[in-house]
């Protein structure tokens, strides 16, 4: 008896066991799902009302002076002015500068002078001569002026021949609008560098005594977009290129109701740089590869799962962004406020990397200093980092959003690791990604794309308004001028690819931005009688 109620007490007491350990597993899923829930919310509140900035306060240099030492044995000595004094236990900013490049502005002279009365001493009656002058200058705008340019070709006719001749004139960009190269290029500027959607634009007309509808100037974009389509398509020799960027980000279409994505192709090494956008319907990783068919090179993306076809592909080296996987920590951090956890010490290991390749870009290394020194300081760091984040791995909840930013960063890391190889690869994409949230910045003023013809003239108009921007291309004056080559192009007396923003006249471009500034300065006279 005593025997059979022990075993049933050893059976109860396993069982309680067995119930035990099922509780704790269950206390522990759930404290998991709690804290992730947490970081969701902090997540929103953060997206709604916290800085969009994942940028650091300060990185680093690193602190071996002999390896810093390295960055410029193929450049002078330069101390670059970085507008920061570092003060003990703190830096300040310095004041931003108000001066300006006056000389590139007109300049409109009012002189002031006494009148006769007044060139009188007070004190004995005498004349006063005079001893000088006093200057300053004040920055003023004129407002927007709009005006009719008449157009009058004098006609000439032979009375025995019965013939008639007369005097040309420019070809208009769109012959049966009434709107001319540089009201077209203003309506295309406003749009696409500074988001002001077509309604506004059209208000603001509104307030000139100028009747023109919305629909009206998109007609005129899209005419325009149409006809500069063979410099876009000219745009895709970037594939020729070795080394390419590629990312995507999403936009709504007005006429599925639908995301759409505008995907970016950048080529750091064609010119000073050229990026090509390219609208899709979907994020499939087929649009990169059919785009990508001919191209051969080093590929960097994100950690997306649609470019794996593409990294595997023969003739392709593929690899990752570090950015991407920092910039995972940096939410970890923001979200808890933690700024001594593991996320806080993994965006501290990492600033030694990104002050280096900081300290190469600003030296303009060769190619193969910059592969030397990046295996020299920049793989001890790495192989740290790595041995670290799998110590630290165990100890974080794999389903929280810092253990997720962990096994996303061990999950890329071969990818990661690639550019350490190649001295011409960048440590990330910021810079494509950077001129992406140029989209970013339109879609809160434009919302979205009407259809997908829409968003094929989005896409080439911000891939050369951007690539302009990169080859240090007035965009005003760029996209003028090759308004009026539009008509060349269809003719074919002009190559499309003469007027890539790395390839056009530079002498050409500045002689018509002359030409147009005088052509102003006159209507401006010939306005004030």
């Amino acid at each position: 008896m005593v025997h059979s109620d022990f075993e049933t007490l050893q059976a109860a007491y396993a069982f309680r066991g067995i119930e035990l350990h099922q509780l704790q597993e269950r206390l522990t899923s759930l404290e998991e799902e709690n804290a992730r829930l947490k970081e969701m919310l902090k997540a929103q509140q953060e997206a709604l009302f916290g800085k969009k900035s994942e940028t650091s306060s300060t990185i680093a240099p690193p602190e071996d002076n002999q390896d810093a030492n390295l960055v410029n044995e193929d450049a002078p000595d330069t101390k670059a002015n970085s507008g920061t004094i570092i003060v003990s236990a703190h830096t300040r900013k310095t004041r931003g500068s108000r001066t300006l490049d006056a000389k590139s502005l007109p300049k409109h002279t009012v002189i002031y002078d006494l009148i006769e009365e007044q060139k009188i001493c007070t004190c004995c009656g005498k004349p006063l001569h005079f001893i000088g002058q006093e200057k300053s200058e004040q920055l003023e705008i004129i407002p927007t002026r709009y005006c009719i340019i008449e157009h009058i070709r004098m006609k000439y006719g032979c009375r025995p021949c019965d013939a008639i001749k007369m005097a040309p004139k420019p070809l208009a960009p769109l012959p049966k609008a009434i709107a001319g190269p540089s009201l077209l290029t203003d309506v295309i500027l406003n749009k696409y560098q500074y988001h002001l959607p077509l309604y506004r634009q059209a208000k603001i007309m509104k307030s000139y005594s100028i009747s023109i509808s919305d629909k009206t100037l998109a007609n005129w974009v899209m005419a325009i977009g149409e006809g500069l389509m063979p410099i876009y398509d000219a745009l895709w020799v970037i594939l020729e290129s070795r080394y390419l960027q590629v990312d995507e980000t999403p936009v709504k279409v007005l006429e599925t109701n639908k995301k759409g994505y505008v995907w970016s192709y950048f080529a750091p090494n064609v010119g000073q740089g050229l990026v090509v956008f390219e609208f899709s319907n979907t994020r499939s990783g087929g649009v990169a590869f059919d785009r990508l068919k001919k191209f051969n090179g080093l590929l960097q993306t994100d950690g997306y799962s649609g470019y794996n076809v593409l990294r595997n592909r023969d003739g392709i080296v593929g690899f990752g962004c570090l950015s991407h996987a920092r910039r995972k920590y940096s939410e970890v951090v923001k979200i808890s406020g933690d700024n001594h956890g593991i996320a806080q010490e993994m965006i501290e290991r990492m600033k030694p990397l990104y002050a280096l390749e900081a300290r190469m870009r600003d030296a303009k290394l060769h190619h193969r200093t910059r592969k030397r020194l990046r295996q020299k300081m920049a793989r001890p760091i790495l192989k740290a980092i790595h041995a670290w984040l799998r110590a630290v791995k165990p100890k974080v909840p794999p389903k929280s959003k810092l253990g997720k930013a962990i096994q996303y960063t061990l999950n890329q890391w071969p990818y990661l690791m690639t550019y350490l190889r190649h001295g011409m690869a960048e440590i990330d994409t910021n810079y494509v990604e950077n001129k992406i949230r140029e989209i970013a910045l339109g879609k809160k003023n434009w919302l979205f794309f009407g259809n997908e013809d829409c968003g094929k003239i989005h896409a080439l108009f911000y891939s050369l308004i951007i690539s302009a921007v990169i080859n240090d291309l007035n965009p005003r004056v760029y996209l003028h001028y090759i308004l009026t080559k539009i008509h060349d192009i269809r003719r074919g007396i002009i190559d499309p690819i003469t007027l890539l923003p790395d390839r056009i006249d530079c002498n050409a471009l500045e002689q018509f931005a002359m030409e147009q500034i005088a052509f102003g300065k006159k209507m401006l006279e010939s306005a004030q009688g």
